[in-house]
């Protein structure tokens, strides 16, 4: 026996189909082709990342009903101190249109646009006495004048939808502009104690 390698003759070499020579560069060449195309497509087939969602006014604090079986609580009065040992009495606000029910105003223009406000999701946004909050600027009190406030809320811009006619009728709007002219001035800052400097 021979040690010598065996070699294969020409005859051999042109009988081997030619498919079965391929290079070992051009299979590397072939299987990079193959990832990157690979990558490529899964790339593209890759949800595109959406926005966060819009973050919402938490839902409204409304006070406990009374029971109806329960007696009414009686107002106990302190003794009389004389003016320089009685403390102011708190006076309590008007209720927004998230209270208890009770009205707003004596008028019913400003009750039902108080109620019209709370319905259409204005309250949202704008928070609960049109202040404003983090989804949308103060409506009131002083809000802008009432053909330009109409016309905003028929053709807004930004994210407010817009309200057509179909939706919030001319009347009806003018009630949610007769509750935001209603909203009382806040005090000012240096007769708060807590934000006084």
């Amino acid at each position: 026996m021979s040690t010598r390698p065996h070699r294969r003759s020409d005859a051999e070499i042109q009988s081997t189909p030619k498919y079965l020579c391929v290079s070992e560069s051009l299979r590397l060449v072939t299987f990079v082709l193959f990832v990157v195309t690979t990558i490529t497509l899964s790339a593209q087939i890759r949800p595109t990342p959406q926005p966060p969602p819009r973050r919402t006014a938490p839902p409204p604090r409304t006070a406990p009903q009374p029971k109806r079986d329960a007696p009414e609580p009686e107002e106990s009065k302190p003794a009389d101190r004389g003016r320089e040992g009685s403390a102011p009495q708190p006076t309590v606000p008007e209720r927004g249109p998230q209270g208890s029910g009770l009205p707003v105003s004596s008028d019913p223009n400003v009750n039902a646009g108080a109620a019209l406000y709370k319905k259409n999701g204005c309250y949202e946004c704008h928070v609960n006495d049109g202040q404003g909050g983090p989804q949308g600027p103060r409506l009131g009190p002083n809000p802008i004048p009432q053909p330009r406030f109409v016309a905003y809320v028929r053709n807004p811009s930004g994210d407010m939808p817009p309200f057509t006619a179909k939706v919030i009728s001319d009347d009806d709007l003018s009630k949610i502009y007769a509750f935001l002219q209603s909203r009382p001035t806040p005090p000012p800052v240096k007769d708060i104690p807590l934000l006084a400097p």
